[in-house]
């Protein structure tokens, strides 16, 4: 895998050693339409190996040279999304999304109903996807894990899901949990 790859290109993979290549379980966990545009803008940094795409995601939306603004909002949203997780919410982050929510207006369409407008480029559809997914319910269920911040939808019963997957940040969690209280435990 090429370290420039687009996220695309690495939907399912990710880094773990140099000589390693492991799934990155986006799929399973992969939010529904449009809220998955959402997760894909979040993901588009994997903090864990330090790639940044955003330059591809902003290229590949029009948006060149909206770097600053771009990156603020996805630091933003994720501490919204960290907070689904139980993450204390990050107070300089609402004032982010509030200013990027200002962009995005309440308009009636022909039949008369209610719904949200952005100004058109591709950061305030962002914004209209995560306002409406506040108003139906459906944003709490877009966390980032506490391990690696990747974004993940939380599709179990009871919202309780944690990691971004058990087979990567699940099982680390746990084996150095293990690990500490057989330390603990030891002559």
């Amino acid at each position: 895998m090429r370290v420039s790859a687009t996220p695309a290109e690495v939907l399912y993979w990710c880094r773990d050693y140099p000589a390693t290549v492991s799934p990155r379980y986006d799929v399973p966990k992969a939010a529904p339409e449009p809220l998955r545009q959402v997760q894909l803008f979040l993901n588009s940094i994997d903090l864990h190996n330090r790639v940044e795409w955003l330059p591809d995601w902003l290229s590949a939306h029009g948006l060149d040279g909206e770097d600053k603004r771009a990156t603020e909002l996805r630091e933003a949203l994720r501490s919204l999304v960290l907070a689904n997780n139980g993450v204390p919410l990050d107070r300089a982050a609402l004032e982010i999304v509030n200013k990027a929510a200002a962009r995005v207006s309440l308009q009636l369409d022909a039949g008369g109903r209610l719904h949200l407008a952005g100004d058109g480029d591709a950061l305030d559809e962002i914004m209209v996807t995560v306002l409406g997914a506040m108003l139906d319910g459906s944003w709490a269920r877009l966390k980032a894990c506490r391990n690696c911040r990747w974004s993940f939808y939380d599709y179990s019963p009871n919202r309780s899901a944690t990691w971004c997957s058990m087979q990567l940040c699940g099982n680390r969690r746990k084996t150095r949990a293990y690990r500490r209280r057989r330390k603990a435990s030891a002559p």
